[in-house]
């Protein structure tokens, strides 16, 4: 009897034994599917900047991914098409996204669900080619290249074409083709000698082609016409509602590294144009050098900017209400930073 009780007692020291140790493993894969739910859980902030000089503002973000919190991760993606990028803030696939100001005007009519935030881009346009032109006057005639009708270029070079005396449809010849770097190749090999081009692809036109040489200055031209005594608001930054109602940290240490990134870039343009190579962004480092210093890249927060902002938008409001959705944005346009 007694050595059966022996037995007994051994075999149920044995269970706990066994049952202890399948205990501890548990708790070590219930701790471990906790740690990978948590790490799947993290938000993946969704940045999405068009190719050329917007994403030089970006540069040293994309390349260095600086930390914005822990609960996030960072995807940045440089965007080619300007239908492309369009399409990424009405579908609502990009958390924050750097468009024309105008299209920001126009998405925001249409009850696309973001705020600006920020300008960051203030005219990178430039009159280049091989002919000779000092005045608006001497483009009479003349058959000028520029990249998408409809798009803010060619907004802005109609209007000072009107501001300056010239009908945009009588007299002179538009051509549009569908980039900066088409135009900027189509006027290296000299098929066309007159281009409304950005920077920093206008650089290439310039270290590539010795006869090529800036005409004029869109944005000393624009200051001009319109009577506003600043450049225009080419592009600037948008913010999801979502983002901003939820992550409101998350934003502000965004806005706090673009600010820096903008900053770095113009302190140090030759590592900027390294970058922009090393990222295959299609610009080359010393273009992106070269170019840095006409391309106007400055980050102005929303409350700042706001007065530019709407003089820019009446602007373009008074002379073709369609690039800006019909009607001046109100006060829940701009992001209350």
């Amino acid at each position: 009897m007694m050595r059966k009780l022996i037995l007994l007692a051994m075999s149920i020291l044995l269970l706990i034994g066994i049952l202890a140790g399948c205990g501890s493993n548990s708790q070590e894969v219930i701790a471990e599917k906790t740690e990978k739910t948590q790490i799947q859980e993290k938000s993946v902030l969704k940045v999405a900047v068009p190719d050329g000089v917007t994403a030089l503002s970006m540069i040293k973000m994309i390349k260095e991914k600086p930390e914005l919190g822990e609960e996030v991760e960072v995807s940045y993606e440089i965007v080619k098409s300007p239908d492309l990028m369009a399409s990424k803030v009405i579908s609502q696939e990009a958390d924050i996204a750097v468009v024309p100001t105008n299209l920001a005007a126009m998405l925001y009519s249409k009850n696309v669900p973001y705020k600006l935030a920020a300008s960051t881009v203030w005219g990178v346009l430039y009159v280049v080619g091989t002919e000779e032109v000092k005045s608006w006057e001497d483009l009479k005639g003349k058959e000028i290249y520029n990249m998408g009708r409809g798009l803010t270029p060619d907004v802005i070079f109609r209007y000072l074409l009107e501001k300056n005396g010239l009908n945009p449809e009588k007299d002179v010849v538009l051509h549009y083709l569908s980039s900066g770097q088409e135009l900027a190749q189509s006027l290296i090999s000299g098929k066309n000698s007159l281009s409304v081009i950005p920077e920093p692809v206008g650089s290439q036109v310039l270290l590539q082609k010795q006869d090529a040489k800036v005409l004029l200055d869109l944005q000393a031209e624009w200051e001009k016409a319109s009577g506003i005594n600043a450049s225009y608001p080419q592009a600037s930054l948008l913010i999801s509602n979502n983002l901003s109602d939820k992550h409101s940290q998350v934003v502000d240490n965004f806005l706090k590294e673009l600010e820096l990134s903008i900053q770095w870039i113009n302190q140090n343009p030759g590592q900027a144009g390294a970058y922009a190579e090393e990222l295959q962004t299609g610009m080359k480092a010393k273009v992106v050098e070269t170019g840095l210093v006409r391309s106007n890249i400055r980050y102005v927060g929303a409350k700042e900017a706001r007065s530019a902002i709407e003089e820019y938008l009446k602007v373009l409001m008074d002379f073709s209400p369609e690039t800006i959705g019909g009607k001046l944005p109100d006060e829940s346009f701009y992001l209350a930073k």
